[in-house]
């Protein structure tokens, strides 16, 4: 090759790499065109908009504050394409309504006593199917948790808290009658002796010492069966359950401290000095409770089962069979139940997270003032006893038991005659269910 040759080339080779650098990128010839590597996807491939509909059993299951906070506006930046509606619980829009109605939310909230009413309704789906298809982690929750939900092997919801059980006591009571404040690790026994000093009338206020929320909630600690589930029978006439509704009469006919309303009288009247109850914190951080000065031990338990608990309230989130949008439903499953939006809501309502990680359990209202300085570790500091699915067949005895434990704690009738009210009420009541 001679030498104008050369130099000609290079010439050529000169003017083709300046036309490159002044194109962007592009071949000589062609039109130059913005770099789209960081932007978003166009409309054409962006999923299409969906709205979905949630609503919690009760209001207490998410707070509407709570569900913009854990759901909508994560959704925002996450799954923007997904919008969620909140369907508040109420008048003409409790979950019969809508069944009836046929305007069944995409998601429902509910606690693990409601499972029943939900399967009789017709609306629940296996998710597990969902889960394969999505490759959900499920290794991230407790596994005793995802074990007290299953149904023959069937998983139907995901848990997104845990409603623990402890003593929620009010401060100032125990500061004005001069009572030493109770610890974790009480007996029943214990409580009782505490009670007595606290349930007093004082200018004319009767104050009360201590009240448990339901009338089989003792009955839980035991793990003590409502039903035979051979012989589709009450099953309360046992030494068991005479240990247990004599334990509650102890409690309840002490001078002073007769039942009432245990959350309103703890809450709103403030003369109840303790209540044994779930987890309140989502409640009590609600602004007309501000004035309260509370705080926290362990569950008391029977001798016979020390620092046992009643069993842990699952809430739970779900899709109903009626979705027409069951993946975009199952995101929004996955990421509340994600690490990421459980550590927030642990540490800014105060719920207990379902999932395995000690940074949640750890770092539980460390966003909340109102926790600040509160024994928050009693929530943890008691077992609790084995979650159990209810039966219609168990859900008769407890409305049983509710309908007669009054006659037996007033001194109408004995603690046998009680059980035997109680079997035979709830026999004829399992034997209409089991002839629809």
């Amino acid at each position: 090759m001679n030498g104008s040759r050369k130099v000609a080339l290079a010439a050529l080779a000169l003017q083709m790499a300046l036309a490159v650098g002044c194109s962007g990128g592009q071949t000589a010839g062609t039109s130059e065109q913005p770099d789209k590597s960081n932007e978003p996807a166009s409309k054409a491939n962006s999923p299409d908009p969906v709205k979905l509909k949630l609503q919690p059993v009760g209001a207490g299951y998410l707070y509407e504050e709570d569900f913009q906070m854990l759901i909508a506006e994560p959704l925002k930046k996450k799954y923007p394409h997904i919008t969620v509606e909140y369907v508040v619980p109420g008048k003409g829009t409790m979950i019969d309504d809508l069944v009836a109605a046929k305007t069944v939310p995409d998601l429902l909230l509910y606690g693990i006593g409601n499972y029943t009413q939900y399967r009789d309704l017709g609306i629940l789906t296996d998710i597990t199917p969902l889960l394969k298809k999505q490759k959900i982690d499920l290794s991230r929750f407790k596994p005793w948790v995802l074990e007290n939900i299953k149904v023959d092997g069937k998983l139907y919801s995901l848990p997104y808290a845990m409603n623990t059980n402890a003593i929620y006591y009010n401060l100032d009571l125990f500061d004005k009658f001069g009572v030493p404040y109770p610890k974790s690790g009480m007996s029943w026994d214990d409580i009782i002796e505490v009670t007595k000093r606290l349930s007093r009338s004082d200018n004319g206020v009767q104050y009360k010492g201590f009240m448990y929320l339901n009338t089989y909630w003792l009955g839980y600690q035991l793990s003590l069966p409502f039903t035979d589930p051979t012989k589709k029978k009450a099953a309360i006439t046992t030494d068991a359950w005479s240990r247990v509704f004599q334990m509650m009469k102890a409690i309840d006919t002490l001078p002073g401290n007769e039942r009432g309303s245990p959350v309103a009288d703890f809450y709103d009247k403030r003369i109840l000095a303790m209540v044994g109850a779930y987890n309140l914190v989502p409640t009590l951080k609600q602004e007309k409770y501000q004035t309260l000065r509370w705080d926290v031990a362990g569950y008391p338990s029977f001798k016979e089962k020390p620092n046992t608990a009643p069993p842990v309230d699952l809430h739970q989130i779900t899709i109903s069979n009626s979705t027409k949008h069951p993946d975009e439903a199952m995101l929004v499953m996955d990421m509340l139940t994600s690490e990421e939006m459980q550590l927030i809501s642990a540490r800014r309502t105060g719920r207990a997270s379902p999932l395995l990680s000690k940074r949640v359990e750890q770092e539980l209202g460390a966003e909340m003032e109102l926790i600040k300085g509160k024994n928050v570790t009693a929530f943890f500091e008691t077992q609790p006893a084995p979650n159990v699915m209810f039966a219609n067949e168990d859900i008769a005895v407890q409305k049983s038991i509710d309908k007669f434990y009054k006659d037996y704690s007033s001194g109408s009738i004995d603690v046998n005659v009680l059980m035997q009210k109680i079997g035979e009420d709830a026999n004829q009541a399992i034997s209409a269910l089991q002839n629809k």
